[in-house]
Order: structure tokens, then C-alpha cells, then sequence
């Protein structure tokens, strides 16, 4: 017999998700999640809601006991989710999916800019920043911006070491040459200039590249994609070096001086046109014989 058969009082059940309370565990059962009220307009945007589940271990709170249950397991190091394909496994159901697109090849992430496909939503997220130049995370010294968090980091390593604390410049040596890099994905990249490896296959047409970053800018060739904006005309450029070119129109500035005479001017080619006038020398002429 219940507790309500000698009280008279009736007893509740609260759902774990919402709050909501219930007389039964039939009436718990049939709470439809769609059905649940959201969050009126005139709620604070800080307000909690009535209802937190606390992490006993660093004390971070979750709305719903699902999403501290999945938080518990990166205190616990549980991974209850195997890969049915090979021995990894997972803390959550979503990363498994993922996961498991390596082995069946499935992609179902399409870019609107271009043709390629992703087997998640944040490696596209990722993706979509080659071709729109945003760079979302930013650093507070020198104001330089990244388009992904790890790239910032090293930044922060190899530039600002001295001034952040808990960072240590730690430096990559080139086994081949004298070169010293601020980073293993940095000095990978140098190697290649060794090595003469070109990983990176144009999608449109037959050229390779030793660097991600020249692919990127080179198939904006291809597909007219300019996502670098002046912010004084609307004109807009493929590569971030043309816009800042093209904004000292605007600005007046000539940074590269003749050592040789009083002229400036906006950009280095223009530069190397006028030295000839100096020096004699002519512009090479490459002749095609058939």
C-alpha cells in the first residue's frame, strides 16, 4: 500500500527533466519532452531554473539529470558507447555516430560553397570559415584573430609566452636545415618545403599544394568566392593580403620607400617595376616554341 492509503495525503512524482510534478508513474511516463513549456520571454536571460542538478565533483549545475549524467563520465573517463566496427569507444551516443561515418564513409554535411562533404556538423562549422575568413577566436595582446581555438593557442605559445602565464615557448627544430619552428604542425608544414611533398589536391583541377592555407586560396580561384570585405568601398577580395593592398587606396599609405630616389609605394611588386628604372634590368620574357 502506498503512504497516501493512511495519510490521506496524495503523494507526487517530479520528473528529473522538467520538473514537472505527477501523481503516478503512468502520469510521469507520458510528459511528451515537445510538450514541455519553454522559457516565457519576459524570464530573465541569467534567471536559473527552479530545478539544478549539481555535479558532486567541481559543482557545475545542468537543467536536466541526462546532461550531468553525461558530464559525469568526463570526471569518470566512462565510455559506455563501443564502436561496433573496431575497439574505440565513446562517452556519448552523438560521438559514436560520428565515429562510426569513418568506417562507412558516409558524409551527410554538404558545403554550400563548394563540393565537399563532412561526416559532421563542426567539421563543416570548421570548413565554412576557408571560404567566409571568419575568425572567431581572437587574441587579446596583439589582436590577431584564428579560425580555430588550437590556432590561437599556439599563437599565444610561440608570440606571448613571456606575458601569459602558463604558457612556455617550446620550440621545434628542423632536422634538415637550421630552422627552428614555434610548433609541430608548423614545423610539418616547413618539412615539406624538404621533402616536396604537396598533400593538398585542388578539387577543380590538377595543381597540389604543400600548405592547406594556398589550397584554400587558390581554389577561391575556381569557385569566385571573396569573402575578405572593405569595410570604406563594398569591393570585396579572395585573399586577405589584396584587401589590405587595395584599403591603402583609401588610406594613402605607401609603405615600400626607393632606397634609390623619393618615390613610395602601396604594394612590393610596384616596387620591384620602379627599381628597374635604376638598375636597367628587364622584366624575364618566356618564350613557348611549338
Amino acid at each position: 500500500t502506498s503512504l497516501s492509503t493512511h495519510t490521506g495525503k496524495k503523494s507526487s512524482l517530479r520528473c528529473p527533466e522538467c520538473g514537472q510534478e505527477c501523481e503516478n508513474h503512468s502520469a510521469l511516463q507520458a510528459i511528451d519532452p515537445a510538450e514541455t513549456p519553454a522559457k516565457t520571454s519576459d524570464q530573465s536571460e541569467n534567471e536559473k531554473p527552479p530545478f539544478l542538478h549539481s555535479c558532486s565533483v567541481c559543482g557545475k549545475d545542468f537543467p536536466y539529470a541526462s546532461k550531468l549524467q553525461r558530464h559525469l563520465r568526463t570526471h569518470s573517463g566512462e565510455r559506455p558507447f563501443p564502436c561496433s566496427m573496431c575497439e574505440k569507444r565513446f562517452p556519448e551516443k552523438g560521438l559514436l555516430m560520428i565515429h562510426e561515418r569513418v568506417h562507412t564513409g558516409e558524409k551527410p554535411f554538404p558545403c554550400t560553397f563548394c563540393e565537399k562533404r563532412f561526416a559532421s556538423q563542426g567539421e563543416l562549422r570548421l570548413h565554412r570559415r576557408t571560404h567566409t575568413g571568419e575568425r572567431p577566436y581572437h587574441c587579446s595582446i596583439c589582436l590577431k584573430s584564428f579560425s580555430r581555438h588550437w590556432h590561437l593557442k599556439t599563437h599565444l605559445e610561440a608570440m606571448h609566452s613571456e606575458v601569459v602565464a602558463g604558457f612556455t615557448r617550446k620550440k621545434f627544430p628542423c632536422s634538415d636545415c637550421e630552422k627552428s619552428c614555434n610548433s609541430a604542425a608548423e614545423l610539418r608544414d616547413h618539412q615539406r618545403t624538404h621533402t616536396g611533398e604537396r598533400p593538398y589536391q585542388c578539387s577543380f583541377c590538377d595543381k597540389r599544394f604543400a600548405l592547406s592555407g594556398t589550397l584554400v586560396r587558390h581554389e577561391r580561384l575556381h569557385t569566385g568566392i571573396t569573402p575578405y570585405h572593405c569595410s570604406d568601398c563594398g569591393k570585396t577580395f579572395a585573399q586577405q593580403w589584396t584587401l589590405t593592398t587595395h584599403m591603402r587606396t583609401h588610406t594613402g599609405e605607401k609603405p615600400y620607400s626607393c632606397t634609390q630616389c623619393d618615390k613610395s609605394f602601396v604594394a612590393p611588386g610596384e616596387l620591384r617595376r620602379h627599381t628597374r628604372i635604376h638598375t636597367g634590368e628587364k622584366p624575364v620574357s618566356i618564350w613557348f616554341w611549338c
